[in-house]
Protein backbone atom coordinates (compact mmCIF):
# COMPACT_ATOMS: atom_id res chain seq x y z
CA UNK A 1 0.00 0.00 0.00
CA UNK A 2 2.85 2.38 0.86
CA UNK A 3 4.45 1.83 -2.53
CA UNK A 4 1.17 2.40 -4.36
CA UNK A 5 0.98 5.97 -3.09
CA UNK A 6 4.60 6.90 -2.50
CA UNK A 7 6.60 4.72 -4.89
CA UNK A 8 9.32 2.13 -4.28
CA UNK A 9 12.18 2.80 -1.93
CA UNK A 10 15.62 2.44 -3.47
CA UNK A 11 18.33 0.27 -1.97
CA UNK A 12 21.78 1.60 -2.65
CA UNK A 13 24.84 -0.67 -2.53
CA UNK A 14 27.66 1.10 -0.68
CA UNK A 15 31.33 0.32 -1.10
CA UNK A 16 32.10 -3.43 -1.42
CA UNK A 17 33.07 -3.82 2.24
CA UNK A 18 30.13 -1.86 3.63
CA UNK A 19 26.53 -2.87 4.34
CA UNK A 20 23.51 -2.28 2.08
CA UNK A 21 21.96 1.03 3.05
CA UNK A 22 18.28 1.83 2.53
CA UNK A 23 17.70 5.43 1.55
CA UNK A 24 14.61 7.49 1.95
CA UNK A 25 14.63 8.52 -1.71
CA UNK A 26 11.31 7.71 -3.26
CA UNK A 27 10.67 7.02 -6.91
CA UNK A 28 7.81 9.09 -8.30
CA UNK A 29 4.61 7.34 -9.18
CA UNK A 30 1.60 8.44 -11.17
CA UNK A 31 -1.91 9.07 -9.93
CA UNK A 32 -5.14 9.09 -11.84
CA UNK A 33 -7.76 11.72 -11.05
CA UNK A 34 -11.27 10.38 -10.56
CA UNK A 35 -14.67 11.96 -10.63
CA UNK A 36 -16.12 11.52 -7.11
CA UNK A 37 -19.66 11.41 -8.49
CA UNK A 38 -18.82 8.46 -10.74
CA UNK A 39 -16.81 6.68 -8.07
CA UNK A 40 -18.96 6.56 -4.97
CA UNK A 41 -20.39 3.61 -3.12
CA UNK A 42 -18.89 0.33 -1.95
CA UNK A 43 -16.73 -0.19 -5.06
CA UNK A 44 -15.15 3.28 -4.90
CA UNK A 45 -11.96 2.04 -3.26
CA UNK A 46 -11.45 -0.99 -5.48
CA UNK A 47 -8.02 -1.01 -7.13
CA UNK A 48 -7.90 0.00 -10.75
CA UNK A 49 -7.22 -2.57 -13.46
CA UNK A 50 -4.19 -0.55 -14.58
CA UNK A 51 -1.09 -2.11 -13.09
CA UNK A 52 2.04 -0.04 -12.88
CA UNK A 53 5.57 -1.14 -12.14
CA UNK A 54 5.28 0.03 -8.52
CA UNK A 55 2.24 -2.20 -7.95
CA UNK A 56 4.24 -5.44 -8.25
CA UNK A 57 4.73 -7.26 -4.95
CA UNK A 58 8.34 -7.74 -3.93
CA UNK A 59 8.06 -11.52 -3.60
CA UNK A 60 10.42 -12.38 -6.41
CA UNK A 61 7.55 -12.81 -8.84
CA UNK A 62 7.15 -10.19 -11.58
CA UNK A 63 3.61 -11.27 -12.46
CA UNK A 64 1.24 -8.73 -10.81
CA UNK A 65 -1.73 -11.09 -11.28
CA UNK A 66 -0.20 -13.52 -8.80
CA UNK A 67 -1.02 -12.77 -5.19
CA UNK A 68 0.78 -14.37 -2.29
CA UNK A 69 -1.70 -14.88 0.54
CA UNK A 70 -0.35 -15.07 4.05
CA UNK A 71 -3.61 -14.55 5.92
CA UNK A 72 -5.29 -17.88 6.76
CA UNK A 73 -8.70 -16.18 6.55
CA UNK A 74 -7.98 -14.99 3.02
CA UNK A 75 -7.01 -18.47 1.87
CA UNK A 76 -10.11 -20.01 3.43
CA UNK A 77 -8.09 -22.18 5.80
CA UNK A 78 -9.17 -21.89 9.45
CA UNK A 79 -6.40 -21.25 11.93
CA UNK A 80 -5.40 -23.98 14.35
CA UNK A 81 -6.76 -22.40 17.52
CA UNK A 82 -5.05 -24.85 19.87
CA UNK A 83 -1.68 -24.24 18.22
CA UNK A 84 -2.15 -20.46 18.41
CA UNK A 85 -3.26 -20.77 22.04
CA UNK A 86 -0.18 -22.83 22.98
CA UNK A 87 2.15 -20.35 21.24
CA UNK A 88 0.47 -17.46 23.07
CA UNK A 89 0.84 -19.37 26.34
CA UNK A 90 4.56 -19.86 25.72
CA UNK A 91 4.92 -16.18 24.86
CA UNK A 92 3.09 -15.10 28.04
CA UNK A 93 5.37 -17.32 30.11
CA UNK A 94 8.17 -14.87 29.29
CA UNK A 95 6.41 -12.09 31.24
CA UNK A 96 7.34 -11.93 34.91
CA UNK A 97 5.67 -10.06 37.73
CA UNK A 98 8.24 -7.46 38.83
CA UNK A 99 7.75 -8.31 42.52
CA UNK A 100 7.47 -12.11 42.27
CA UNK A 101 10.10 -14.22 40.43
CA UNK A 102 7.45 -16.30 38.60
CA UNK A 103 5.89 -15.75 35.18
CA UNK A 104 2.35 -14.40 35.07
CA UNK A 105 0.93 -17.53 33.45
CA UNK A 106 2.16 -19.84 36.22
CA UNK A 107 1.07 -17.26 38.79
CA UNK A 108 -2.47 -17.82 37.53
CA UNK A 109 -3.00 -14.25 36.33
CA UNK A 110 -4.19 -15.41 32.88
CA UNK A 111 -7.76 -16.70 33.18
CA UNK A 112 -8.58 -17.27 29.52
CA UNK A 113 -6.99 -17.27 26.07
CA UNK A 114 -9.61 -17.52 23.34
CA UNK A 115 -8.37 -17.36 19.70
CA UNK A 116 -11.01 -16.78 17.03
CA UNK A 117 -10.96 -17.74 13.34
CA UNK A 118 -10.63 -14.06 12.43
CA UNK A 119 -7.22 -13.88 14.12
CA UNK A 120 -8.59 -11.84 17.02
CA UNK A 121 -7.63 -13.25 20.42
CA UNK A 122 -9.53 -12.53 23.61
CA UNK A 123 -7.33 -12.67 26.73
CA UNK A 124 -8.89 -12.43 30.17
CA UNK A 125 -6.45 -11.68 32.95
CA UNK A 126 -6.24 -10.34 36.46
CA UNK A 127 -3.63 -8.86 38.75
CA UNK A 128 -2.62 -9.99 42.23
CA UNK A 129 -4.52 -7.00 43.70
CA UNK A 130 -6.57 -4.15 42.21
CA UNK A 131 -3.90 -1.66 43.32
CA UNK A 132 -1.01 -3.79 42.02
CA UNK A 133 2.03 -1.63 41.19
CA UNK A 134 2.43 -3.52 37.89
CA UNK A 135 -1.09 -2.55 36.74
CA UNK A 136 0.35 0.01 34.33
CA UNK A 137 2.84 -2.46 32.82
CA UNK A 138 1.51 -6.03 32.71
CA UNK A 139 -1.71 -5.59 30.65
CA UNK A 140 0.16 -3.74 27.90
CA UNK A 141 2.91 -6.33 27.87
CA UNK A 142 0.32 -9.13 27.62
CA UNK A 143 -1.31 -7.40 24.64
CA UNK A 144 2.04 -6.85 22.95
CA UNK A 145 3.28 -10.43 23.43
CA UNK A 146 -0.07 -11.82 22.25
CA UNK A 147 -0.06 -9.68 19.09
CA UNK A 148 3.50 -10.80 18.30
CA UNK A 149 2.45 -14.45 17.88
CA UNK A 150 2.04 -15.67 14.28
CA UNK A 151 -1.62 -16.11 13.37
CA UNK A 152 -2.78 -13.33 15.72
CA UNK A 153 -4.22 -10.26 14.03
CA UNK A 154 -5.20 -8.38 17.18
CA UNK A 155 -5.73 -8.82 20.89
CA UNK A 156 -8.74 -7.91 22.98
CA UNK A 157 -7.63 -7.76 26.62
CA UNK A 158 -10.10 -7.98 29.46
CA UNK A 159 -8.77 -7.07 32.89
CA UNK A 160 -10.99 -8.47 35.63
CA UNK A 161 -10.93 -8.93 39.38
CA UNK A 162 -13.80 -11.40 39.43
CA UNK A 163 -12.87 -13.88 40.71
CA UNK A 164 -10.14 -12.19 42.70
CA UNK A 165 -6.68 -13.75 42.42
CA UNK A 166 -5.56 -16.00 45.27
CA UNK A 167 -2.33 -17.99 45.72
CA UNK A 168 -4.38 -21.15 45.09
CA UNK A 169 -4.52 -20.15 41.41
CA UNK A 170 -0.75 -20.62 41.00
CA UNK A 171 0.57 -23.67 39.19
CA UNK A 172 2.43 -26.32 41.16
CA UNK A 173 5.67 -25.18 39.52
CA UNK A 174 5.08 -21.61 40.75
CA UNK A 175 4.30 -22.80 44.26
CA UNK A 176 7.44 -24.92 44.25
CA UNK A 177 9.52 -21.97 42.98
CA UNK A 178 8.20 -19.79 45.81
CA UNK A 179 8.62 -22.53 48.44
CA UNK A 180 4.90 -22.83 49.16
CA UNK A 181 4.80 -26.65 49.37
Amino acid sequence: MFERFFGKRNKVQAQPQEKVVETSEIEPTTFQAINPVEHSGPDALEPSADVEENDVEENGNDDPSTVVETDPEASGEPIDKEDVKSRITESLKTIFDPEIPVNIYDLGLIYEINPRDSGMVHVKMTLTTPNCPAAGILPGEVESKTRSVDGVEDCELELTFDPPWTPDMMSEAAKLELGMF
